[in-house]
């Protein structure tokens, strides 16, 4: 089955954070354009009511003012060192200008009359449209501020307007100069027949609408500070209610989607006026129950599929054994019975005519074939009791070397050939604990394999070594070697190798050889090339579970005959097989 896998690359992000910052810039959008209204709005008001302020003003200083005395000055009043006049008419109008600037601090006012070629100035005559300064408010606060007394200036457009038509002009947008920013307004002055002789300037310095901005600024954000911190705390509760059991059910949405359906779908508290929320996991615990109850099928298809199968290759593996098994017995039985029956005929028919020798030979080949009959019958009873875990097992302490000496002395008897069959030992212990019957069989067996699977006059060779818990025996040969493809299933009963050709054999031999050794605890191993030999290595453990001192001697060795295999000759022996 495929789980859901997590993709890695993609980085995740919980709802709640998703609504968190989706909160925090649609806010932060929406209170901009509100500040920005705002804003605006409330700059264009104040400069609405500062302009309105300013003519104001500038209404009631005209109002005020002595034209004729400022005229008379005008014509003939003096200009001191500080530029200005200390005439007491420009007192006068002077002192006029700074109760009004007492009134409003805002508004800085000053006068002035048209210039022309007959004017009275101070200097240059002005380029354009000239104007000359008369009193100017800014003399008593600040002199450098100051427009001097009979100054020549280039009049502005709104200024030269003002006077030509003898109407209140405003200046449509700030201005700045050296002094700062200002908005400016001009007003003509009539003498008594209602001609336009001079006119006033007010100048209202921008800090006003600048600190009005700025206290819009400041309060706008304070409460922007507010409202997000408030709204936030609201929106982070409302979205951890919301996506509480939406979390619960994506944990166990993923628990379900890396395949442990034994998670429950459920809300620490229930609901108590069920949503969405509780509707979908409602239909996934339902969903949920399916996959368990598909699951459990699909489980117990699964078990009766390996049981059957399992079964299947039981039976397989039984009908391959029994009919290895049949062949086995068929193939081996036939040549000692051919034995029997053709040397009995033989004595039957010619015994008159045969010489005593020559009968004693037919006899002994009778005695030969029963016992290999008997001995093939013995290792499959052999190996029917190791399958069904049937062999005594009786540790007791042996002289080792003096055990496989005699081993090897029957084994070289029964082969009647020239083989090679060295032996050593190596240790200082010459006792261990083992089971003297079922060693019989592993050396017996496995030395014996080593001379049938090889040439004749070729090497064989057991060493024996003695360690601290362990006795380690090796049996190597130069014979033709086990395939690659058999050694995986050497240890099988009834399999033999592709390569043993016409050498006889029936397949018990090792099988048996690996049940002694397990009934050992031990160990075996073995390596092999085709071709080139073969090493077997038999580990056994020598702890010995019932502590007795009985030595095997030649005694004990033949207690064990009905075990042993009695070869006449290697072409012939039919104990055991790879």
């Amino acid at each position: 089955m495929t789980f859901l896998q997590p993709r890695p690359s993609v980085r995740f992000i919980s709802l709640r954070t998703k609504l968190l910052f989706t909160f925090s810039i649609v806010f932060s959008l929406l209170f901009v354009g509100i500040f920005y209204r705002s804003y605006r709005f409330s700059t264009e008001k104040a400069m609405d009511r500062l302009r309105q302020d300013m003519e104001d003003t500038l209404n009631g200083a005209t109002a005020g003012v002595n034209v004729t005395e400022l005229l008379s000055l005008y014509s003939n009043g003096q200009v001191n060192d500080a530029k200005f006049s200390d005439d007491a008419r420009y007192g006068n109008q002077l002192q006029w200008l700074n109760l009004v600037n007492s009134i409003e601090p805002r508004a800085w006012l000053y006068t002035y009359v048209p210039g022309g070629e007959e004017a009275r100035r101070e200097g240059a005559p002005a380029q354009g449209y000239e104007v000359i300064f008369l009193v100017d408010s800014w003399s008593d606060v600040d002199p450098d501020k100051a427009a001097k007394f009979l100054e020549p200036y280039s009049a502005s457009q709104w200024m030269e307007e003002s006077l030509m038509e003898g109407k209140l002009v405003q200046r449509p947008e700030p201005y700045s100069d050296a002094w700062g920013s200002w908005i400016s307004a001009y007003a003509p002055l009539f003498n008594d027949q209602g001609q336009v002789v001079a006119g006033m300037g007010i100048d209202i310095e921008l800090d006003y609408v600048q600190s009005v901005r700025q206290g819009i600024l400041l309060e706008t954000l304070r409460w922007y500070a507010i409202a997000y911190g408030v709204l936030f705390v609201v929106v982070y509760w409302l979205s951890g209610v919301l996506t509480k059991n939406l979390s619960a059910l994506t944990h166990s949405a993923r628990l379900i989607g890396a395949g442990d359906y034994d998670s429950d779908i459920k809300f620490d508290a229930p609901s108590r006026f069920p949503d969405e929320m509780d509707t979908l996991a409602e239909v996934m615990e339902a969903t949920l129950d399916q996959i368990r109850t598909r699951e459990q099928l699909i489980l117990e298809v699964k078990q009766t599929e390996d049981e059957m199968r399992h079964a299947l290759e039981e039976e397989r593996e039984l009908n391959e054994l029994t009919s290895r098994f049949v062949s086995m017995v068929s193939h081996e039985l036939r040549t000692p019975l051919t034995v029997i029956r053709t040397s009995s005929e033989l004595l039957e028919h010619y015994g008159d005519q045969i010489g005593e020798d020559k009968q004693e030979e037919y006899y002994q080949r009778i005695r030969g074939a029963i016992k290999n009959m008997a001995q093939l019958i013995e290792d499959v009873l052999v190996a029917g009791k190791a399958e069904a875990g049937k062999l005594n097992f009786q540790p007791v302490f042996l002289d080792l070397p003096q055990f496989c000496q005699e081993t090897l002395e029957e084994i070289r008897l029964g082969l009647q050939s020239a083989c090679t069959i060295s032996f050593e030992y190596h240790g200082q212990d010459s006792e261990a604990c083992v089971d003297p019957k079922l060693l019989h069989i592993i050396l017996t067996n496995l030395v014996f394999n080593a001379v049938k699977y090889s040439d004749k006059n070729s090497p064989v060779k057991l060493e024996v070594f003695r360690m601290k818990d362990q006795v380690i025996f090796e049996v190597r040969d130069r014979g033709i070697g086990i395939p690659a493809a058999d050694q995986p299933h050497l240890f099988k009963t009834f399999h033999r190798a592709k390569n043993v050709g016409a050498i006889r054999g029936t397949g018990l031999g090792l099988a048996i050889v690996k049940h002694c050794v397990t009934y050992h605890k031990g160990q075996i191993t073995f390596v092999s090339t085709e071709g080139e030999g073969t090493t077997f290595v038999v580990k056994l453990p020598t702890i010995c579970p019932v502590v007795s001192s009985i030595h095997a001697s030649a005694e004990s060795i033949e207690e064990k005959q009905s075990l042993d295999l009695d070869r006449s000759d290697i072409d012939t022996s039919e104990s055991e097989t790879l």
